[in-house]
């Protein structure tokens, strides 16, 4: 017999963009079948948690605050530090509570939080990527069927089939995350390098249920600091890579949809 894999798996997991957080701001996310709360203190401290306050489990997403370095809650105004400890409360001496914190990382302007299906530590950390190619500069978030792996699969294909190019580089980044660099033909011998940089995020929101970020951007820089090419004889053979079909081209504010 076979063991089931998990209804969602290990990674990390995009979750936003950098840009969506300003200093004290607050928000909501679905993320692996329940609530994630993500805040960035007025230092610019960005931190994820599970949604419910330690104390009576008010929800910190519903009407929770940022005052200073600490996200307070909404019902009893207790107030927590960036390391998820109670700091302080309106009545005295704070309890030993803390927040359930996710490990969470900030990386070419994506947000990425860990899942482990048995809430085990990050197994591993992001792969290093060449900086000049830059933060998404335009996003899109739909929600599909299937697990993040397949989703990713299906529009890496359709990437790769509508881009038209042969200078095209994949990294795959873990089960639900992979980037595309797509190195148009140069027309003009001392033209600038440039290639448009497409992300594929597929992040886990409910068993089954997938969010599915697509987002693109322009990136300037010598064509040896890219991704290696992926050859194109590869590309028609992995299996992997041809998922769906579709027509139409890809955009940076619409890429791969």
């Amino acid at each position: 017999m076979t063991t089931p894999a998990p209804p969602c798996p290990e990674g990390w997991f995009c979750i936003g963009f950098s840009r969506e957080w300003k200093a004290g701001s607050v928000g909501t996310r679905r993320f692996a079948g329940g609530d994630a709360v993500v805040y960035r203190t007025r230092r610019g401290v960005l931190r994820v948690t599970r949604p419910y306050c330690p104390h009576l489990g008010a929800h910190l997403g519903a009407g929770g605050t940022v005052d200073g370095e600490y996200l307070v809650c909404p019902f009893h105004r207790f107030a927590f530090a960036t390391d998820g400890t109670c700091a302080r409360t309106p009545y005295g001496t704070p309890p030993k509570a803390s927040l359930a914190l996710l490990p969470s990382r900030e990386a070419h302007g994506i947000v990425w939080t860990w899942h482990s299906p048995d809430g085990a530590p990050p197994s591993r950390e992001l792969p290093s990527l060449p900086e000049p190619l830059g933060s998404p500069r335009a996003f899109r978030a739909t929600e599909e069927a299937g697990s993040p792996q397949e989703v990713t699969e299906r529009a890496v294909g359709r990437i790769l089939s509508r881009s038209g190019s042969r200078h095209v580089s994949l990294r795959t980044l873990g089960p639900g995350a992979a980037l595309v660099v797509i190195e148009p033909v140069r027309r003009h011998l001392h033209a600038a390098p440039w290639g448009l940089v497409l992300w594929v995020l597929a992040t886990p929101v409910s068993p089954g249920r997938v969010r599915r970020w697509t987002a693109g951007s322009a990136a300037v820089a010598p064509s040896a600091r890219l991704p290696p090419p992926l050859p194109h004889r590869a590309r028609q053979n992995d299996a992997a890579l041809r998922g769906g079909r579709g027509t139409g081209s890809p955009t940076p504010s619409d890429p791969g949809s």
